[in-house]
């Protein structure tokens, strides 16, 4: 995975950010001891994940004190701190986030995508921090709505279009909550998949969560704009049944097989 690229910085200022005193050192070195057994809870044991609350916040906390996400020279380190922290912070993403947590992550990826811009990872992150957080509204919205039956003002029941009912529910606020979260993960994976393009690194877990972002995104988005988002999502689904491989999950499938054939190519 590439590293991308960073802004030029003067040795005098890289040597300030870069250097971590002795004490600071071992409180990282601490921090990553107590974050590989976070992740392993996560892994075998994700129903303790509520006994993991402190450790996980002492972690932020340190990182933040140390002012570690300012050194340009330890980018792999950094991207692997918020890697954990944010697959905690997630960990049950269909019931929501522990949103301080998965605030600080996007901080954090923002804070180290200024000195690299280009790195797919940091843009991933991102793409998924935002991706995760619309989970809680998706997940509502589908125990909600209905099968195209709404109320008027009188509060008769009323037959509506699919179409109709689409744009209507689009107006809601669970739907324009949701739609404000994904469009920041459509426009992260995008520029995801282009940095991967451009570095030859282009995978198909990468085209499969920008397929899936464009897929969520339409599905909140008045019928005017859903069709683009579909588009989209067919379009990073055909890319990704190339790569040699990858075989794509039997729902990308079945929605590729669906809705391919009304994209042109």
């Amino acid at each position: 995975m590439s590293s991308g690229s960073s802004k030029h910085r003067s040795p005098k200022h890289k040597d300030k950010g870069a250097i971590l005193s002795e004490k600071n050192e071992a409180n990282l070195a601490n921090v990553k001891n107590n974050l590989v057994l976070l992740d392993k809870m996560l892994s075998e044991r994700p129903q303790e994940w509520e006994q993991w609350l402190s450790t996980a916040r002492s972690a932020m906390r340190a990182i933040d004190a140390m002012r570690f996400l300012k050194d340009t020279g330890r980018l792999q380190e950094q991207i692997w701190l918020i890697r954990v922290l944010q697959d905690y912070s997630f960990h049950d993403a269909d019931k929501g986030c522990i949103r301080d947590i998965a605030q600080w992550c996007q901080s954090s990826w923002l804070r180290v995508l200024r000195d690299h811009p280009d790195n797919i990872a940091i843009l991933r992150g991102l793409g998924d921090n935002w991706l995760q957080i619309s989970q809680g509204f998706l997940a509502i919205i589908h125990r909600e709505e209905g099968s195209g039956i709404s109320s008027d003002s009188t509060g008769v029941a009323s037959i509506t279009t699919d179409v109709e009912a689409a744009n209507i529910n689009a107006q809601g606020p669970l739907h324009v909550e949701a739609r404000t979260h994904l469009q920041p993960a459509v426009d992260f994976f995008s520029r995801a998949v282009i940095a991967a393009e451009r570095s030859n690194n282009l995978t198909g877990e990468l085209l499969s969560s920008a397929a899936e972002a464009s897929m969520n995104l339409g599905n909140v988005s008045p019928s005017s704009s859903a069709e683009q988002h579909f588009a989209r999502a067919v379009k990073y689904l055909r890319r990704t049944v190339e790569i040699p491989g990858y075989t794509l999950s039997t729902f990308f499938q079945e929605y590729l097989d669906d809705y391919g054939r009304f994209v042109a190519t």
